[in-house]
Formats: C-alpha cells, structure tokens, sequence
C-alpha cells in the first residue's frame, strides 16, 4: 500500500484536513528516503524545506546549555518537519535525525506557506499544531523538575511505550531505540542518576532493558512509580 494512501494518526495534520485539502498537501513535493542516520534538518540552518513524514521515527535534538544534547522529542507518520521555521522564514530550532529507516513526503517551504495562504482551515489546523506543541513543551519542562528523576523517567517511558511501543514476548517494547544518554537528555538527569534509576526499575520487574532496547513489563507497576506520592511535587524519591 502507498505511504500516501495509508489513514494517518488522529491528531497529525494531514488527519485534521477533509480529503480535498489532505490531497493536496500529499501533492506538494516528492517522496524521499532517508536512511538511519541521516539528518532530514540541521540547527541553525536556514529553512527551505518542509517534510511530511510517511513513515518511521525521527529524533529531534537540540543543543542546550554548555552545548550539551537536549533531546526534545520523537516524531512519527504524520507528523510535519520545518513548520514553524518556514512560516516565521528563519533557521530551524532543532536537528531532526532518522531513528531507522524513514519516508517522508518533502516541499519547499514557500509552497508550504503558498499552501497555508490558500487554504485558511490547513493554516488553522497548523496553529493547532504548533500551539499543542507549545503546550506539550511546557509540560515536560515542569515534569523535568517534579519529583525524583525515577518518577521522571517512568512518565517518559511511559508516554514512548503508549505512542510508541509494539507488542513484546513480555510487555511493550519502545519502537525506538534509545541510548542511555538519549533518555538522561529526556529525563533532563545525568546519565549516571539515569542508569541508577533503570536499574531500580529493572529490579522491580517493570522493566527490562538491554543495549538501545527498552520493554514496559508492568505498566500499571511504572504508572505507581511515575505517580505514587513520593514522585510528586515535594515528594521524597529516591
């Protein structure tokens, strides 16, 4: 089946347009293959592209205080690349980095903005967008200082295996894989506090964790973890 022709997540932009509009954003630009690996957008850099991805997952990272990696977020089909760069005509905010093997549907940033022009209800559903980006962002920055960084990390987890996860011979596994400092830049922790409170986890059998490989056992049990008492505001922890 064509990527383009798939139903798209509940939510995504092309999910939010009536077929009409849907076929013509899925109009704009070509299909293009990026392997594991390979940056679709780079910090700093100038906008001259917006992506749709079909398909696979993209890490967006960006460098944060004393240069140091902040991993922001995990994009998937659906989900638009370079929106808010090319509607304000300035550099990008973050890099975007294939997690596997990823299709995306690519177009010019000004026929992304001539899109937008045209059709009111896409531009509409694009401020949607950005706006519940905004929203999310300043969740996870408040949930970055709420309670311990083993609570931290079982909310993270919990939100990768719930948008992310596929069925497991036990439990849900992460579809992406994650490095240990990848999740410490989630976590907004050190990698060493992070690996401490895996190893928790792991020891209270809700998770199971190998090299860049992590499965929820127990969500229920991780749900106790990441919302029990001790890991809210003024909570002990550990």
């Amino acid at each position: 089946m064509p990527e383009d022709s798939r139903p798209f997540p509940p939510g995504t932009l092309p999910a939010r347009l009536n077929p009409a509009l849907r076929q013509q954003l899925l109009a704009l630009g070509g299909i293009r293959h990026y392997p594991h690996g390979e940056m679709l957008m780079r910090e700093a850099e100038p906008y001259g592209e917006v992506i749709l991805i079909l398909d696979g997952f993209v890490k967006i990272t960006a460098n944060g205080e004393e240069n140091r990696l902040a991993f922001l977020v995990i994009r998937s089909r659906g989900d638009i690349l370079g929106e808010i760069s090319a509607m304000e005509q300035d550099t990008h905010t973050g890099t975007a980095t294939a997690a596997g093997p990823v299709v995306g549907r690519a177009m010019s940033a000004a026929a992304f903005r001539s899109f937008l022009e045209q059709n009111p209800p896409a531009a509409f559903a694009v401020a949607e967008l950005v706006a519940n980006k905004l929203r999310n962002s300043i969740r996870r920055r408040v949930e970055h200082v709420d309670g311990s960084v083993r609570g931290r990390l079982a909310r993270v987890l919990i939100e990768l295996a719930t948008l992310w996860g596929r069925p497991a011979a036990r439990g849900v596994q992460l579809a992406v894989g994650l490095s240990q400092p990848e999740l410490a830049a989630l976590v907004a922790a050190d990698e060493r506090s992070v690996n401490r409170a895996l190893a928790e986890l792991r020891n209270m059998q809700v998770v199971d964790v190998g090299y860049r490989r992590v499965i929820v056992l127990d969500l229920e049990g991780l749900e106790r973890v990441a919302f029990g008492n001790n890991n809210r505001p003024g909570g002990s922890g550990s």
